[in-house]
């Protein structure tokens, strides 16, 4: 009895207890959220969470935050625009490129006289009506069109043409007298090649070897070079091999001043002037890069007789770091050698690829291209029947209409060569000396040096060159760290701040309704 009445109000009491009322899930988000405030790294937020404050003072710290991740936004728009809009800038590289790491720049001479005057009276008055209209095409203005009647054009095919152009044309042996490569006295035969340029037949020096040049040497069907020696695979963006020689070809300049450079003395032959390209008797010469058909006609320097000139060489370097790939084309606005292939050289230059468009429109129109232009044994090289269609199409380029060559982009890695010269008329006892000095097997006289020769020296004068490099303005990691800079200094934001973001947006959100599942035991 007594136990009973001991044990019931324990009964009552156990019934009497009410189980703990579960949180709903919005309730349980609400918690979390409000710890979240009152824990986070970020500036200003454990005021917004803070029971003790008035809701006008909560109300302040929200606005000031939401104004601080404003501010943050906006920098960091600015920084990202910046990143894709300009992402490449050209800056000094501190390491200058050694002289041994160069070629010497190839060098094309032109005689500015078309025509040799013995050859081309010869052609006036005993020679066929078409070489006579070839001899007017070459030395007068007058369009090639209104030359050529159709009757004629038909007869003066490529072959013709060729053949008249390197009978007329002063050749190689006669207006290169003497060379001095190295402070060595050489073949000029050996150093020069005959080529076809826009300009006529000039003489070409350290251009590379055709097999490393065109994809198709054997294709070509213009001129018969010879190349020195060993030659190299040398290319403006990978350089010389590491295994290559000493004297591989193209030739690498031996030091620096006029005694490690190229010496020439150049024959006018002024007696032989019929007509000019220019308003004056001398030579063309360009400085270009040795892996590049010269564009002579429009950029060559003229230099007269009777003068010694000395023309020191200066390169301009063009680099570009390999993280620049990864950047679009069309805002870094240049190429890498392994992001275009043409179909004729093997190497990609601005120069090349011009010249491949140029012949490309020219074939596509007329159906041929210029003698001077990149093609191969099937091509058909214009003849004066395509005179009209040629001469419209010179007229195109002219004025500038050449969107067809948009495509052609400069390199990323471009090396070319600009001259600095200076000149002094040649003396007239002192020839004397100099003929006798250099024993020139010749008999020619001062009177003749001072009117038809041209001494010429090119040299380099330092021994390491400045660059230009082209990089990335702000890679990832550069962005990364001005983006957290930031947030850095307007939230306080950092990489922890974002796990303890995550942590409650998912770890603690799955424990929470986790341990909400938990059943509570039915009670009778």
């Amino acid at each position: 009895m007594t136990g009973t009445q001991t044990n019931r109000p324990a009964a009552v009491r156990a019934r009497s207890q009410k189980p703990a009322r579960q949180l709903s899930y919005f309730e349980s988000f609400v918690q979390d959220f409000r710890q979240y405030l009152l824990t986070s790294t970020l500036h200003g937020l454990r005021y917004v969470g803070e029971k003790k404050l008035t809701w006008f003072e909560r109300f302040f710290w929200l606005a000031a935050f939401c104004s601080a991740i404003v501010c943050a936004s906006f920098f960091i728009l600015n920084v990202y625009a910046k990143w894709k809009l300009s992402p490449m800038i050209v800056s000094i590289n501190p390491e200058n490129i050694q002289l041994n790491k160069l070629p010497f720049p190839a060098i094309t001479i032109c005689n500015v006289n078309q025509a040799k005057k013995s050859v081309a009276e010869r052609y006036k008055n005993d020679g066929g009506l078409i070489d006579k209209k070839l001899l007017e095409s070459l030395c007068l203005s007058k369009p090639d069109a209104d030359i050529f009647e159709n009757e004629l054009s038909e007869k003066a095919d490529w072959e013709h043409t060729r053949s008249f152009l390197i009978n007329i044309t002063q050749p190689c042996n006669e207006m290169l007298a003497m060379c001095i490569w190295d402070s060595i006295r050489m073949s000029c035969q050996d150093l020069f090649n005959a080529q076809l340029t826009d300009e006529g037949l000039c003489c070409t020096f350290n251009v590379v070897h055709r097999e490393k040049m065109f994809r198709n040497p054997r294709e070509l069907n213009d001129m018969n070079i010879t190349f020195p020696n060993p030659s190299v695979e040398w290319t403006p963006e990978s350089g010389f091999p590491d295994d290559a020689p000493p004297d591989g070809f193209p030739w690498r300049p031996q030091g620096i001043g006029t005694d490690h450079g190229l010496t020439l003395l150049l024959d006018a032959n002024v007696a032989e002037y019929y007509c000019s390209s220019t308003k004056t008797t001398g030579f063309k010469v360009l400085l270009h890069n040795p892996i590049e058909t010269p564009n002579i006609a429009k950029l060559g320097e003229v230099y007269g007789p009777g003068i010694e000139v000395r023309v020191a060489i200066e390169p301009k370097i063009l680099d570009a770091n390999p993280s620049l790939k990864h950047i679009d084309i069309n805002k870094r606005l240049c190429l890498f050698s392994s992001e275009k292939e043409l179909f004729f050289y093997r190497t990609y230059s601005l120069r090349n690829c011009e010249m491949e468009c140029e012949a490309r429109a020219m074939l596509d129109v007329c159906k041929c291209v210029l003698y001077y232009m990149p093609k191969n044994k099937t091509t058909r090289v214009c003849g004066t029947e395509d005179a009209k269609c040629y001469s419209d199409m010179r007229k195109y380029v002219l004025n500038g209409r050449t969107h067809n060559c948009d495509e052609c982009l400069p390199a990323c890695t471009e090396i070319s060569y600009t001259e600095r010269p200076s000149s002094a008329p040649l003396n007239k006892e002192l020839i004397k000396n100099y003929i006798n000095s250099l024993n020139l097997a010749t008999n020619r006289s001062p009177e003749y040096f001072i009117s038809n020769m041209l001494i010429v020296h090119f040299y380099f004068e330092n021994n390491s060159f400045m660059r230009f490099t082209k990089e990335e303005v702000f890679g990832l990691t550069e962005f990364l760290s001005n983006t957290g800079g930031l947030l850095g200094l307007c939230l306080g934001f950092s990489m922890m701040s974002l796990v303890e973001l995550l942590y409650y947006l998912t770890l603690r959100a799955l424990c929470v309704a986790r341990k909400n599942k938990t059943v509570t035991p039915f009670v009778r």
